[in-house]
């Protein structure tokens, strides 16, 4: 069974972002409005890629030993910028598949990396680090049920799962579906519809 949202009343701010969630999946694409500047445009589509990692933990299947109890949040990591970690705060404390979403930021340097996301079922990796933190960051999640999203170049052909692109102003996510495997990870079929399937650089 793929988790499910749970349903409940919601505040003038909530009810926008979940508007901003079911448009962003329906129509798989956003389109920054009015010619801007890097500067103005990262806010909106940082708050977007939060808005989409939040519909992920809706489709995607985790295997039991991924979490310890029904009791246990969605522990998502999130590396980048302060600016991006406050962004992604706006699902922090959200409910999905009767679990509540709990953002936390590790040092990519950290000795104890390894264990630190050993709780959790979601990395996001922003551009802002460097290849070689993001490799490290990768190498720290092996052979863990962990959904590794990222940004980078070849991104999910070299060891990520989901990558997010951009075409014409558009956002888009790339699938790696054997790296997903790898990790035990399944996804329903309402999101590979909208994804574009990867395989690894040969």
């Amino acid at each position: 069974m793929y988790f499910q949202g749970q349903k409940s009343r919601c505040s003038p701010f909530d009810c926008l972002i979940k508007q901003l969630l079911l448009a962003t999946f329906s129509c798989l694409v956003l389109t920054f409005g009015g010619p801007q500047s890097a500067e103005s445009q990262a806010p909106e589509e940082y708050a977007v890629k939060a808005a989409f990692v939040y519909n992920f933990t809706q489709l995607t299947q985790w295997p039991k030993s991924a979490f310890k109890g029904k009791s246990q949040p969605f522990n998502i990591a999130v590396f980048g910028s302060d600016h991006v970690k406050t962004l992604f705060q706006s699902i922090d404390g959200k409910t999905s598949a009767d679990r509540t979403i709990r953002i936390f930021t590790p040092e990519p340097d950290a000795l104890d990396l390894e264990t630190e996301l050993s709780q959790c079922q979601i990395v996001f990796i922003s551009s802002q680090m460097d290849a070689e933190k993001v490799s490290r960051i990768i190498n720290a999640t092996e052979n863990r049920p962990i959904l590794t999203i990222g940004e980078e170049k070849n991104f999910s052909r070299r060891g990520g799962i989901i990558q997010f692109i951009k075409k014409n102003d558009r956002l888009h996510f790339e699938v790696n579906l054997k790296n997903a495997q790898a990790h035990d990870i399944k996804f329903s079929s309402r999101l590979l519809k909208l994804a574009v399937i990867v395989s690894e650089e040969k």
